[in-house]
């Protein structure tokens, strides 16, 4: 698996909500929860995890990750970890960093298979801070509206480019998924475009048992 992104994972209802939750929340430096390499490359704000209002954000928005059918589907979530809510004023900016392999989520340890960044700002209220994402010394930039989201292996080289006008908001996350390994995710989702492909056929209902059951065996063969 290389990057995916998925167009309006959260509607405008649901982006007002959000808004509207954001705006009783606080922010901190966002060095906080960065250590190493990292702490001295990070220059933004993030939201502090703490009140009623930053937990019913989070709930919020895991709930609309969590019956995303797409995601279920081409990720095959064990879990979702907790967020970093991110916030970028013109000059801040995130440098190249690569996120660890695992981390405390309360007293569960948390394996970052997957990183993502669901983008609350619109696309025009800012300039600059692409999602720069590094494969084999090759550098893909990521540029997002609100509400999309891009997913890619948390092993990864990546960075966010300086902002130059505006303001960026978004929510961070890390997804342990039943598939470890990125290439056999590929296969899968190769198998999942050819079954959606094959959905625009007026195939019979045996069809229909047959692909959905080589699909059910592939994935009890890749996954943990």
């Amino acid at each position: 698996m290389r990057i995916i992104k998925i167009k309006e994972v959260c509607n405008t209802e649901q982006l007002d909500s959000i808004y509207a939750l954001m705006e009783k929340i606080e922010f901190q430096n966002g060095d906080e929860t960065a250590s190493g390499l990292a702490k001295a490359a990070k220059k933004n704000a993030e939201a502090v995890p703490a009140g009623e209002h930053y937990q019913e954000l989070v709930f919020f928005i895991q709930n609309i990750l969590k019956n995303n059918s797409y995601l279920q589907t081409r990720l095959v979530p064990k879990f979702f970890s907790s967020p970093l809510i991110n916030y970028y004023k013109a000059g801040d900016r995130y440098g190249r960093h690569y996120d660890i392999s695992h981390m405390q989520d309360g007293e569960t340890s948390i394996r970052k298979d997957y990183s993502f960044t669901l983008m609350l700002s619109k696309a025009e209220a800012y300039s600059g801070g692409d999602l720069e994402i590094e494969i084999n010394h090759q550098k893909h930039r990521v540029q997002l509206n609100a509400g999309d989201m891009v997913v890619y292996p948390s092993n990864y080289i990546h960075s966010v480019l300086p902002i130059s006008h505006g303001e960026r908001l978004a929510y961070i996350g890390w997804i342990s998924s039943h598939v470890k390994n990125p290439l056999a995710l590929e296969v899968l989702n190769a198998y999942e475009d050819l079954h959606v492909a094959l959905k625009k056929y007026d195939i019979s209902d045996d069809d229909k048992l047959s692909i959905g059951y080589v699909k059910n065996k592939l994935q009890h063969l890749i996954s943990d």
